[in-house]
């Protein structure tokens, strides 16, 4: 009788066991990415968002540079890939309902990483087909990469819409380095004047919103990026090649 409730014992500590070490799996990031190359500007230098293209934004911070394209994006084509800013990641937001959301337009990016929303396999698997395709992240809701190039650090993180929802709505990216980062929401889905507060209440965190358009993205100040005066609500505004220059919080 002791035998079988010592057994008893023993296999429920393997299995919560197993539970912690699985639990703890989860906990950190999906994806880990070491760049190399070090950042050649200063510590305290500030970052900037500014238009690349039709549908394209350039996210530069310390050395590094992050590219972000809607699938709906009139760029997003395999000729108009070839003439893409060189960039150390590739952000691609999903296509609509309607319009072709495949990875094939990407298949001349050679080995640049690239996140996509999951589910992409069948999209994934008529890209290994061709030589050198670029290095696909795709990430579903809550899932994490951590990218870094010399001291500067990126987290990634998909996350999903209004309470209620499950689909992967945009991604959060907080880049900066030891001491202080500036948070840019990248959204999934387009977000009308009159919803920009809501957006706001949703993102506490955020500094920055980045929201998509077929010609050209459009900012929206979160939070701390600025103080709109009493009453007045922030509205987006159409990204510039000039761009926006922000500088990293000590958070």
């Amino acid at each position: 009788m002791g035998n079988r409730y010592g057994w008893r014992a023993v296999i429920v500590v393997a299995l919560l066991a197993l539970g912690c070490r699985v639990g703890l799996a989860q906990i950190g990031p999906r994806y880990v990415i070491e760049l190399e190359g070090a950042a050649q500007a200063a510590p305290t230098a500030p970052g900037r968002v500014q238009l690349a293209g039709k549908g394209l934004a350039m996210i530069r911070f310390q050395g590094l540079t992050i590219l972000t394209v809607g699938a709906d994006a009139d760029a997003y084509s395999a000729e108009a890939a070839r003439q893409w800013p060189t960039a150390d990641l590739l952000l691609v937001t999903p296509a609509s309902s309607g319009h072709y959301g495949g990875v094939a337009p990407l298949a001349s990016l050679g080995k640049l990483p690239v996140i996509v929303v999951e589910p992409v396999a069948a999209g994934l698997a008529s890209a290994k087909s061709v030589l050198r395709p670029p290095k696909f992240y795709p990430m579903q809701t809550w899932d994490a990469l951590h990218l870094r190039k010399g001291k500067t650090r990126l987290r990634v993180t998909a996350l999903p819409g209004p309470p209620g929802s499950v689909n992967v709505a945009g991604f959060m990216l907080e880049v900066g380095n030891s001491w202080s980062s500036y948070r840019l929401y990248v959204s999934c889905e387009p977000v009308g004047a009159d919803a920009a507060g809501v957006l706001a209440q949703r993102l506490p965190g955020a500094d920055l919103a980045l929201l998509p358009d077929r010609n050209a993205p459009l900012l929206l100040a979160l939070q701390r990026a600025a103080a709109p005066a009493a009453g007045a609500a922030a509205r987006p505004a159409a990204l510039t090649e000039a761009g926006h220059a922000f500088k990293a919080i000590k958070r």
